[in-house]
């Protein structure tokens, strides 16, 4: 009686060790992270599947997360840049005709100017030319010309960063002991846009197929990611297992005009079934 009792727990503790390896071994299982990363300045890149291995009758499920690491900054002196025709003229109170001398005025990127004012009745153009900065917290152009600088109070009708197309810039400032009020309309944009340029993702497989992809078009997909710190985008799909490979592998890349393209890639092992 006490030598069955003594199997009986000894069954009873293998059981039990069994029980607990088996536990440990699916919490290692539960435990990996089957996630590849790589970063730039702006955005950090993760590619998670849940697992990497596979039979070639089972799909795997995969995430792609894109991170925002910093936020884009529009540059402070942005208004100003454009093409911008004169409006309306007023001198001391009083409005002027100012049909036959038309003004033009483009800011250029490299802080430079070009003013273009012609003449209509004798078909005459003057240019002036210089530099400028301005200073939005203070709401000043500087127009520097041959050593001179004219100080301009500006302000724009549009509060955002980039005056858009047919936006008004008004100017108020003193010359010759005379007081002027004038308004430019922008008649043209610049050659450089200032918004940040669109983010994609690429994804490409082999060994398999992509599926189930929250974008059907997963060849490109535009990642818009909220331009705040920690702001996510995400994708979610499955890898097809190809029937004749033993490999595959998923490929993602994202790619900005201004960051540059970062790669990350995960090898998936495929088992054949008998």
């Amino acid at each position: 009686m006490f030598m069955i009792k003594q199997r009986n727990l000894h069954i009873g503790l293998i059981i039990l060790v069994g029980f607990l390896v088996s536990c440990e071994d699916l919490e290692d299982e539960l435990s990996k992270d089957f996630t590849v990363s790589t970063s730039n300045t702006m955005f950090h890149l993760d590619l998670t599947v849940e697992n990497n291995s596979t039979d070639s009758d089972t799909p795997i499920a995969f995430t792609v997360t894109v991170t925002r690491l910093d936020t884009y900054v529009v540059r402070k002196d942005a208004q100003m840049i454009g093409f911008w025709s004169l409006s309306s003229q007023t001198i001391d109170g009083e409005t002027q005709n100012i049909s036959q001398y038309p003004q033009d005025i483009e800011f250029f990127e490299d802080n430079s100017y070009s003013k273009q004012v012609p003449n209509t009745v004798s078909g005459e153009t003057d240019y002036f030319g210089g530099n400028w900065t301005y200073d939005n917290t203070t709401n000043q152009l500087a127009l520097i010309s041959q050593g001179d600088t004219s100080l301009i109070q500006t302000t724009f009708d549009y509060s955002g960063a980039v005056i858009p197309l047919d936006g008004y810039m008004m100017w108020s400032y003193t010359d010759g002991g005379y007081t002027f009020n004038e308004t430019y309309q922008k008649s043209a944009e610049p050659s450089t846009f200032f918004d940040e340029p669109f983010t994609y993702i690429y994804m490409d497989v082999s060994g398999g197929d992509i599926s189930g992809t929250t974008y059907p078009d997963y060849g490109e997909i535009e990642a818009v990611v909220e331009n705040t710190l920690d702001a996510q985008f995400t994708v979610t799909g499955m890898f097809e297992p190809g029937l004749d490979f033993d490999q595959g592998n998923i490929a993602v890349s994202l790619y900005n005009e201004l960051y540059g393209t970062i790669v990350v890639n995960m090898q998936i092992s495929i088992k054949f079934l008998d």
